[in-house]
């Protein structure tokens, strides 16, 4: 298995990372119906934004609300049980955020809840703004070693935002490595992972070095 850590791939993996500034959506809800409605008209990018940004942004959230639309529904409206459906939405692949919009209509259209919050929900938008970091890899060796070392950005948008977004159907990682080197197993527990269950950007890297490491250096 060492031999094709040095083996060079078809094609170098060029990493690119991205910043998402953001905008107000022009949309704000204060009872549950409201943020339905809000969740319906918004566009991709705020659903990306709202459920899966507190990951790897500088955001401060609960490590037991994953998502901005939990967290304000257990603060504002004091419903920690819906709240927690909430925050237990899947991202995982092949999920997109339509997959997501849908599941947070479904969930929050069969709750009973008349009250309105004190502080509203504002929806926000953005404008992903995507940059070459520089660093290619030309084989698995230096793939793995940029993991290791490069900023959660990078990691964020190929694992996680070009796929929930729907601009391919799986992550990058996993497709370069199966395209490459035909290695599916690998390529496959890599896709396994949810970014949803993690609230702590350097234990998902960790997890994709661990499985690197079981698949690759353990055999």
């Amino acid at each position: 298995m060492y031999e094709i850590l040095e083996k060079p791939a078809n094609k170098p993996f060029e990493f690119y990372a991205a910043y998402y500034p953001p905008i107000y959506a022009g949309f704000k809800a204060a009872t549950i119906d409201e943020l339905i409605e809000g969740i319906k008209k918004v566009d991709g990018f705020s659903i990306f934004y709202h459920v899966f940004h507190p990951l790897f942004s500088s955001h401060v959230v609960p490590e037991d609300m994953s998502n901005d639309f939990a967290t304000w529904i257990r603060d504002e409206l004091g419903d920690r049980l819906l709240a927690q459906k909430i925050s237990d939405i899947e991202g995982k692949e092949p999920r997109t955020v339509e997959n997501v919009r849908e599941d947070l209509i479904k969930i929050l259209s069969e709750a009973r809840i008349s009250k309105t919050a004190n502080k509203p929900f504002y929806f926000i938008t953005c404008k992903p703004v995507v940059y070459n970091t520089g660093r290619v890899a030309k084989s698995l060796a230096e793939f793995i070693d940029i993991i290791a070392s490069i900023s959660i950005r990078s990691i964020a948008y190929h694992f996680i935002f070009r796929r929930i977004i729907g601009y391919e159907d799986k992550n990058d990682f996993s497709k370069w490595i199966e395209d490459n080197y035909g290695l599916t197993e690998l390529s496959k527990k890599l896709s396994s992972l949810d970014p949803q269950t993690y609230t702590d950007e350097e234990m998902l890297r960790e997890d994709l070095l661990k499985i690197f490491e079981q698949e690759l250096l353990s055999k």
